[in-house]
C-alpha cells in the first residue's frame, strides 16, 4: 500500500517573486496570484508533490520553499 507525502509547508518569497505566474501553470491547485499580482499560497494539498516541485523548481527567482511540515526539512527542487 502507498504511504500518501507527509503535509507540506510551502512558502512563497515576496521579496524574490515577480509574478511570472510559472508556479500557476506547474501547480494551479496550490497557487493564486495576490492583489499585487504575485504568487500565494492556496492550498498546500491542491496537486501532487511532483507538481509542487516542479512548480518551485521553475520559479525564475527560486521564491518557492516546499518542506515536510512536521521535520521542517527542505524538499531538494
Amino acid at each position: 500500500m502507498k504511504r500518501p507525502p507527509p503535509p507540506l509547508h510551502i512558502e512563497v518569497d515576496h521579496d524574490r517573486c515577480v509574478g511570472s505566474g510559472l508556479c500557476l501553470t506547474f501547480a494551479p491547485g496550490v497557487f493564486a496570484h495576490n492583489a499585487r499580482r504575485q504568487a500565494e499560497v492556496i492550498d498546500s494539498e491542491g496537486d501532487k508533490l511532483e507538481d509542487i516541485l516542479v512548480a518551485a523548481e521553475n520559479c525564475p527567482t527560486a521564491a518557492i520553499s516546499v518542506m515536510d511540515a512536521a521535520t521542517g526539512e527542505p524538499y531538494e527542487v
